[in-house]
């Protein structure tokens, strides 16, 4: 258990830079790894799924009715607010090219991201508020992410609804629901003993799937054009403005330091590996491209969003009188 809780803390201190390695190596060597594309990654995604998903219970997920608010706001900026601007962004920029617009709506549809746990709680977040957001998001995304496709760029390209429902069904909801009552059932002891040995094989199962889904970046990447750098400009400004989006609406609300760091984290982050495998299972190359690219920068940005939090003077404050409690 030390061993692997040795290595579990190894990987997460440098995992920017192995999200990077493994991205690249995907995008360098698309043939030796492109086989990992199909039911292994929605293997592993299940299984990361439900290693990350064994903090909380049903009595965690009851929470959000106790303060609804901060959750709403989330939700909507989430699956309203940026999946519109990113299609009208879209629409803007590639009027020719129609399939990298359902591209960056897919990766702004999926729901929030499972790192997110692990971002608030380094920022000194709201832990609660964050799995509650985590649990209802992911337990929507089967009914969430393919009516939201349809209805916002069904349009354009014949979208599988029951076909993403059923996937979805089985990399997320299923598995959510499972750890969900494993650790309903143990009285919580799973976060405290499974999480923690199943945490660096979760890991590890992310780091493969990242790898895989870039093998579809590799054709892209090798005959880059001005459109392509446009795409990718697209994918980073509305990255960072879904980080801005959850802090501002937050700090608007009146609400406190924790609750504003982890709108802001949960707002900003995406569930990117559950939308590249969609992307490769139902649509074609170009509507993969900015999904699949999204992991080369995200954790590198994210962990640059944290430090400006925790230099905010609301983090400081909030850090300061933290140390003082402790004391």
């Amino acid at each position: 258990m030390q061993k692997l809780s040795r290595w579990d803390r190894f990987l997460g201190s440098y995992f920017p830079w192995f999200v990077l390695a493994c991205a690249t190596t995907g995008v360098l060597f698309p043939d030796t790894f492109s086989w990992l594309n199909g039911s292994i990654t929605m293997g592993l995604f299940a299984f990361m799924t439900f290693a990350n998903s064994l903090g909380g219970g049903f009595r965690e997920l009851g929470r959000v009715f106790l303060r609804p608010l901060p959750v709403v706001v989330t939700l909507l900026l989430l699956h309203v607010v940026i999946p519109l601007l990113t299609l009208g962004l879209g629409n803007l920029l590639f009027p020719d090219a129609p399939l990298f617009t359902i591209g960056l709506v897919l990766e702004y549809v999926i729901p929030t991201g499972v790192a997110s746990l692990m971002w608030v709680g380094i920022c000194g977040g709201n832990a609660p508020l964050c799995l509650s957001i985590v649990l209802l998001d992911t337990l929507a995304a089967p009914v969430v992410i393919p009516l939201s496709l349809k209805l916002l760029v069904g349009s354009v390209v014949e979208v599988d609804t029951w076909g993403m429902m059923g996937d979805m069904m089985v990399m997320v909801a299923l598995p959510a629901l499972a750890a969900m009552t494993v650790y309903q059932v143990t009285g919580g002891q799973a976060a405290m003993t499974l999480k923690p040995r199943l945490a660096l094989f979760a890991k590890l199962a992310l780091l493969t799937v990242i790898t895989a889904n870039a093998t579809s970046c590799s054709s892209f990447l090798r005959s880059i054009d001005g459109t392509l750098v446009l795409v990718m400009a697209a994918v980073f400004l509305l990255c960072l403005f879904g980080f801005l989006a959850g802090y501002w609406a937050a700090k608007l609300l009146g609400l406190d330091f924790p609750t504003r760091a982890t709108m802001c984290l949960n707002t900003g982050l995406r569930n990117i590996s559950a939308g590249s495998v969609l992307a490769l299972q139902y649509f074609p190359a170009q509507v993969v491209f900015p999904v699949a690219f999204s992991p080369l920068f995200l954790q590198f940005t994210t962990s640059i969003i944290v430090k400006v939090l925790m230099r905010t003077p609301s983090g400081r404050a909030y850090a300061a009188k933290k140390e003082d409690i402790s004391v």
